[in-house]
């Protein structure tokens, strides 16, 4: 099968087991269960899930006893969403397309729908009784850190903290992303390594993190661009939200041209880690240029 076919394996598989092992009936509230499937099941590119597929087939040539854990991040990563769309956030009414969860459930439970797939992600990863348990303790540790106040949260509450249009250089915004966005993309980087290697390789570790580092920096230099240069319709959220909120972004700081030419070039470096590694000619190479290559 060639690379770009795997890649599309990668996402239907995603899919289907997310869509198989997100709860469908509630005794306490069926609104809270719907709402999980609506957050999780609404579209989006499995970009992260796919990240921890093609890490895990590149060390191992199979990627099934992965799937779980790739869907756990996905879990995790539509909570932040749904967090970061409600009004006391970006305030977004729209995501993937779609309403976004609070327009749909109401801000308060669209809040307890968030909350409730944070626990969902760590029981899906520790069930996962394919892998060894020591493995599963690292993997839930990783999630935990990239999810926490070092992480994604961490990263937002900079965000939030910024009063509109405060001034941001370059290496702060760089820092805010990292947290914000970036440690997703080196979590699903590890804990694809974690699953797929046989012995521990310190020098594999490195490379993998900061190969993730990269990408994930790129892919939000990415987002940045299609946010102030594509319909509504292409992003999926409402079309400028970014200079609606006066945020500091990629473009604004660097320029459109310059921005892309960034993401290019964080693509490139990304790619030499890989190389570095051995593994130039690998799907995780291909995630990688799918990420970025959304902009020419």
């Amino acid at each position: 099968m060639s690379t770009e076919g795997l890649l599309d394996e990668f996402v239907t598989a995603i899919e289907s087991r997310l869509d198989a092992i997100l709860p469908t009936e509630s005794g306490h509230s069926q609104a809270l269960v719907d709402g999980m499937r609506y957050a999780v099941l609404n579209g989006g590119k499995r970009l992260r899930g796919s990240l921890v597929c093609a890490a895990t087939h590149t060390l191992s040539d199979s990627y099934e006893n992965a799937l779980d854990c790739a869907c756990a991040l996905e879990c995790m990563h539509a909570y932040s969403l749904v967090h970061d769309d409600l009004p006391v956030m970006d305030d977004a009414d729209t995501r993937r397309g779609q309403p976004s969860c609070h327009r749909v459930f109401g801000p308060a439970m669209a809040t307890l729908i968030g909350d409730a797939l944070q626990p969902f992600s760590f029981n899906v990863i520790l069930d996962c009784e394919d892998i060894p348990r020591e493995k599963r303790l690292e993997i839930a540790k990783v999630v935990s850190r990239a999810a926490g106040w070092h992480g994604m949260v961490g990263g937002q509450a900079w965000d939030i903290r910024l009063t509109k249009y405060s001034e941001l250089r370059l290496e702060e915004l760089r820092r805010l992303h990292a947290a914000k966005t970036g440690e997703f993309f080196v979590a699903a980087v590890d804990i694809g390594r974690i699953i797929g290697e046989e012995n521990q390789d310190d020098q594999l570790a490195v490379g993998m993190r900061r190969f993730g580092t990269y990408l994930g920096e790129a892919f939000q230099v990415v987002d940045d661009v299609i946010d102030c240069s594509q319909p509504s319709d292409v992003t999926g959220k409402p079309i400028g939200q970014d200079e609606r909120l006066g945020k500091q972004t990629f473009p604004v700081l660097l320029g459109i041209d310059q921005a892309t030419a960034y993401a290019h070039e964080l693509l490139g470096k990304a790619l030499d880690e890989l190389k570095q590694l051995g593994l130039t000619d690998s799907v995780l190479a291909d995630v990688a240029k799918r990420c970025v290559e959304r902009i020419n």
